[in-house]
């Protein structure tokens, strides 16, 4: 189950494309949405209205310059982000008062809690195809934005709103204790390659299919 942003399907769709991709022109927008440049431009001018869509000017060798829209930062708050500013300041809190391995064990815990929850909820399903399937469905139901993909020998999961890539920028052991989640859910020598906490547009990591 997809969590709402605008309220409105095609509006949500046009804010989870530019998430993704960063920015994007009408027209590939109209491609990606299979609805007409009329339908796409009414959308945005909405968009545009509310502060949640702005527009760059890119400049052509030959010919008229194409308009790219992206996400302002008021859009880029519509993602869960559910108290990460709270969170942020009371590990630093406990740091300073019970030390790092406290921050550690946290993490770790959290790794361990989620672990479990994430084995019951596959305990069903033997390959992993359907592991990571189901994965990739749990994540978006609590508002990560994923995308998963195959290529070659392996899948690829993208992570366009991870909610602990706040707290990654200060406590490097979040993103590391989630990289192992993934290792030991799936019992797969899982990659990561890029890092949203590092200033990636995304989480990603490589999963082997075999």
């Amino acid at each position: 189950m997809e969590f709402l942003i605008s309220g409105h399907p095609t509006k949500d769709a046009i804010i989870k494309l530019l998430k993704k991709r960063g920015q994007m022109s009408v027209d590939n927008l109209r491609k990606e949405l299979q609805i007409t440049q009329m339908a796409i431009r009414e959308h945005l001018r909405s968009l545009e209205r509310k502060g949640l869509v702005e527009y760059i000017e890119e400049k052509q060798s030959i010919g008229r310059p194409t308009f790219l829209y992206r996400l302002t930062d008021k859009a880029n708050d519509l993602f869960p982000k559910p108290y990460h500013n709270f969170v942020i300041n009371t590990f630093k809190d406990i740091e300073k008062n019970m030390g790092r391995n406290m921050i550690d064990n946290i993490f770790r815990w959290r790794k361990e809690r989620l672990l479990k929850e994430r084995e019951e909820a596959l305990a069903d399903k033997k390959s992993v195809h359907d592991k990571v399937h189901m994965l990739k469905d749990i994540l978006e139901s609590e508002g990560y934005l994923a995308d998963l993909e195959e290529i070659d020998n392996s899948y690829r999961l993208k992570q366009f709103n991870c909610p602990t890539s706040e707290i990654g920028l200060d406590f490097k052991k979040a993103c590391n204790y989630e990289l192992e989640l993934y290792k030991d859910l799936l019992r797969k020598d899982v990659k990561r390659t890029q890092c949203m906490a590092e200033g990636n547009n995304s989480c990603t990591y490589i999963i082997p299919k075999w």
